[in-house]
């Protein structure tokens, strides 16, 4: 008797388990502000995939010549491409690198507005909002 309790809670936490890693998606978001911009993570993991989406959008009147960022920790960051809307969208779908252990992000921004000479760069810190 004694056996079978056991082995029915242990194929109960592994059930469980399973369930939590390749079922149950789990989604985080990542949002902060400054003057010049606001920006938003939505990063989410299936299984063993993961991916996220940053949406970056500048505040300001000028039109930006150069847009570069980086997110620490561990998201990877790329050239963004501006949509119709005038949001910059940095898209990373599969295998990317996913982290949601942390309560805040800090995202290190440079750009360039046309038709100026000097580059601006921005410390933004970025909080957790939601993670299910």
């Amino acid at each position: 008797m004694k056996r079978k309790l056991i082995f029915s809670i242990i194929l109960l936490i592994l059930l469980v388990s399973f369930y939590e890693v390749m079922v149950k998606g789990k989604t985080v978001t990542y949002m902060g502000e400054d003057v010049n911009w606001r920006i938003s993570i939505h990063a989410e993991i299936e299984g063993l995939n993961s991916s996220y989406r940053v949406v970056v959008k500048y505040k300001g009147n000028a039109d930006v010549e150069n847009l570069n960022f980086n997110i620490h920790p561990h998201y990877e960051s790329g050239l963004p491409t501006l949509d119709e809307n005038g949001y910059y969208i940095y898209e990373c779908n599969n295998d990317c690198s996913y982290y949601d252990k942390e309560s805040k992000l800090l995202l290190f921004i440079i750009w360039k507005e046309k038709d100026h000479s000097v580059e601006n760069l921005d410390f933004i810190e970025l909080k957790k909002i939601k993670n299910e």
